[in-house]
């Protein structure tokens, strides 16, 4: 996807049609266009001021992506990645772990600013708008808003935990995440603020929050020994709240968002991240979209939100048996139970899960099939994942080492060291499944370079993920690129043994682009035999990667 493929179709469509109606077209489009492949994505060039909230209930999202069927089910390529099939910066995602290396220190900050808070001077400045688990919200004294959460007392640190853990990996990921912080509340110590309010339900109307409605909070959460509360503070986003995005379709007052969401890969690829935290809360209302301002431009930007329902966690309680292995609705599973008169059970009704602290929820590794994995109920973006959205997240989890995993899970602060370990232990051997899944599934081969003299280096992501062996042979067809029509002349047909070529002299010779297709020979992996097809330009310098093709 190029720059003009973004800006063409919303800026100057009116003149493209009037210039076809007076003069003929002389020649096609180019494949590559001098700024390919793209790195940034410009899709915040546009005022979107006009721009009105999403709020999606919990009961609309359901029943609208159980029975609506809503978006377009169909096998196409992502619509925004690049030509080197890769995500380009955007106001959804930031390339992180996926396109550079990070330390573990950065890895285990995440989003956030400070090192820890403290919530010394802080006053409660409302209740929570919506949400199962208890809390409220804070504001610090130089006036920053926080919503602050609790754990449940059947599950202390359960949830808190849930949600540091996640918040860092997404945003190691690239999506965009808010800031948090795990922080203790003294009660005693607590100040409401004068103009506080609250929802109450049972009046239908805002009101003045009081000293009960806090207690009502502390009721339902788990208290610390020393008579403090463990919460989480969630920093909140910079700009005006405009409620959730959905995964199809597009937000139609923003001339920005022109690409439907249940065709963006990195929503796509959402799937695989899902599976391997079992975030099986991956839908619309647990996401964030924020109208931000940057000098006169105005802009929605979007974030991954709300990640207390991850790892076994199922917020306000260990998460049900069910999650992650089946949707709320099956019908399928559901009358053959009622025909069979119960004898017919699933198999996730037979799962095992080990003896374990309270604060790890239902989270285990040993049934876990990557492939079967489902979220609380459909997601059309998941359902549009193909195997090159896949293999694209699948790359990023390879990327975290077993210390990052482990300095992750330690930003949890998890009182019981077995806790720790025990989450360390199933997220490792999740992630192995995750790679050995999605990984193997297309040509795994990555990391295309062509030399000056035309020497072709490549590699292999599933051998260096540890996941599978070299393939035996590389099978290679070298031909020259037209731009505008592509392969062209004759193809020169060539084998290798190793991941390196040596390009022909007579196609390099007098060309401004060459492409090679490659084919990977594996007896186990039989897929590998679909070629990757690679295209790389001519610079001053040597040549550069411009196309990449895994799957059309």
């Amino acid at each position: 996807m190029s720059s003009r493929s973004r800006v063409l179709p919303l800026v100057s469509f009116a003149l493209v049609t009037v210039a076809l109606a007076i003069q003929p077209i002389s020649s096609q489009s180019p494949r590559f266009y001098p700024d390919d492949p793209i790195g940034r994505d410009d899709d915040m060039a546009l005022d979107a001021s006009k721009v009105v909230p999403i709020e999606d209930s919990n009961g609309y999202d359901f029943v609208a992506n159980t029975f609506a069927n809503p978006g377009v089910r169909h096998d196409i390529r992502a619509q925004n990645v690049n030509t080197v099939d890769e995500v380009p910066d955007s106001s959804w995602f930031v390339n992180r772990i996926g396109h550079r290396p990070m330390s573990t220190a950065e890895i285990v900050r995440g989003p956030d600013r400070l090192e820890s808070i403290s919530l010394d001077g802080w006053k409660v400045s409302g209740g929570k708008s919506s949400g199962l688990q208890a809390g409220f919200r804070m504001t610090d004294p130089a006036g920053q808003i926080y919503q602050i959460e609790f754990d449940p007392p059947s599950n202390p640190e359960m949830a808190t935990g849930a949600e540091m853990i996640g918040t860092a990996f997404y945003h190691a990921f690239g999506y965009h995440t808010v800031e948090v912080y795990i922080a203790e509340l003294d009660p005693s110590k607590l100040e409401i603020a004068d103009n506080a309010r609250i929802n109450d339900p049972l009046i239908g109307e805002r009101r003045r929050l009081t000293r009960r409605d806090v207690e009502d909070v502390f009721r339902r959460s788990a208290r610390l020994p020393n008579g403090r509360y463990r919460v989480l503070a969630s920093r909140f986003a910079e700009g005006a709240p405009l409620g959730n995005f959905r995964y199809y379709g597009t937000r139609p007052d923003d001339p920005n968002d022109i690409v439907a969401h249940e065709d963006r890969r990195e929503l796509r690829g959402a799937r695989v991240f899902g599976a391997w935290l079992n975030h099986d809360d991956s839908r619309g209302v647990n996401s964030l979209d924020m109208l931000q301002t940057e000098g006169a431009r105005r802009y929605v930007k979007h974030y991954m939100f709300d990640f207390g329902s991850i790892m076994g966690s199922g917020t306000v309680y260990a998460q049900r048996h069910r999650a992650g292995n089946e949707y709320i609705v099956e019908w399928a599973p559901g009358w053959l139970t009622l025909a069979t008169l119960g004898l017919y059970t699933r198999d996730w009704m037979h799962i095992e899960y080990p003896r374990v602290p309270q604060s790890v929820g239902r989270f285990e590794a040993n049934s876990f099939d990557p492939a079967k994995w489902r979220p609380e109920y459909p997601n059309p973006a998941f359902e549009n994942m193909r195997a090159d959205d896949a293999f694209w997240a699948a790359r990023i989890v390879a990327k975290f080492s077993e210390a990052d995993i482990r300095a992750v899970v330690e930003k949890a602060r998890y009182s019981d060291p077995r806790a720790t370990e025990y989450i360390v232990e199933t997220l490792v051997e999740r992630r192995k499944r995750v790679l050995d899944t999605w990984l193997t599934g297309i040509s795994p081969l990555v990391d295309f370079a062509l030399s000056r003299d035309g020497q072709l280096t490549f590699a292999n992501a599933a051998v260096e993920a540890s996941v599978a062996t070299a393939a035996g042979s590389y099978r290679l067809k070298w031909s020259r690129f037209d731009n505008a029509t592509g392969p062209a002349g004759a193809a020169v047909e060539a084998t290798s043994l190793e991941p390196r070529a040596v390009a022909p002299a007579e196609l390099l010779a007098g060309s401004q682009f060459v492409q090679v297709e490659i084919a990977s020979l594996h007896p186990q992996h039989t897929t590998w035999a679909t070629p990757v097809t690679v295209q790389f330009r001519r610079q001053a310098d040597g040549w550069a990667l411009v196309g990449v093709t895994r799957l059309k």
